[in-house]
């Protein structure tokens, strides 16, 4: 599928990375699905996360830290109204730094998660709107880390009704880090972008992180650069504790310029 020049090997780390993070955010939503189904009550309301709740999730949450070199986060982020009527948003979040995990305990505190609205971030608002898996990014996180984020958010519903996300992730430094080698050795200038043409990474003078590259925006060196989409997984994933299956569809992923 992709031969030995850096431009294809840049070319599939960022394949691997997006169906890497695809996967491991639905891997996630399914056992956290499976772990609220065992206690919590569905409602239109949402779900409050218990203690007990909490305890269980950490296990896949670290599981995920643990396994994929690119996650920099992962969690799963509810709200419910269910007993005062008021919104109040948990979060059950780690991350990892200079290789140890740490916990953000944002929620913890009753004013903090009162101003906890997910739904004014896109990788929360779009899954509980259609159910369906989504990417963001590249954005600034001023709730965790402050750093140029990609967050691939999949929906967990609980007999049908949307209750949160789970998410997964990675920071622009750390695609960076991981391409660095791979970007040096292409002689051109590179500029990789998600599916709005923001960029998420760049080779090229002038062309910086987080803008958005207009269709026929001139490059350096009047160089010709061709979009190459890279491919997205679209597996099933099913719940035998609820009976539903609910299909992770095929998003357009990161996108390299060359």
């Amino acid at each position: 599928m992709y031969s030995d020049t850096p431009v294809a090997k840049a070319k599939a780390m960022l394949h691997n990375i997006t169906h890497a993070a695809c996967d491991a955010a639905a891997a996630l939503a399914e056992q956290t699905q499976c772990i609220l189904s065992q206690s919590a009550r569905a409602s239109q309301e949402g779900v409050q996360l218990s203690a007990e709740h909490r305890l269980q999730l950490q296990a896949p949450i670290h599981d995920v830290l643990r396994e994929h070199a690119w996650c920099n986060g992962a969690g799963f982020a509810s709200y419910s109204n269910e007993n005062t009527g008021d919104e109040v948003w948990s979060l059950e979040w780690w991350y990892q730094e200079a290789g140890a995990m740490e916990h953000a305990q944002l929620d913890r505190n009753q004013e903090i998660r009162k101003r906890l609205d997910f739904r004014v971030f896109d990788w929360f608002g779009q899954p509980a709107s259609d159910h369906r898996a989504y990417v963001d990014g590249p954005y600034v996180d001023y709730v965790c880390n402050g750093d140029y984020t990609i967050t691939t958010a999949h929906p967990v519903l609980l007999d049908g009704v949307f209750v949160g996300v789970a998410a997964v992730d990675m920071l622009v430094s750390t695609l960076d880090r991981l391409l660095a080698p791979l970007l040096a050795a292409i002689t051109n200038p590179v500029v990789v972008i998600n599916a709005d043409r923001r960029v998420v990474l760049s080779t090229a003078p002038g062309v910086r992180v987080g803008t958005l590259l207009r269709d026929a925006q001139p490059l350096p060196l009047g160089q010709v650069l061709h979009l190459v989409e890279v491919p997205s997984a679209t597996p099933s994933l099913v719940s035998s504790a609820t009976s539903l299956s609910v299909q992770f569809d095929a998003h357009p992923g990161l996108l390299l310029q060359h």
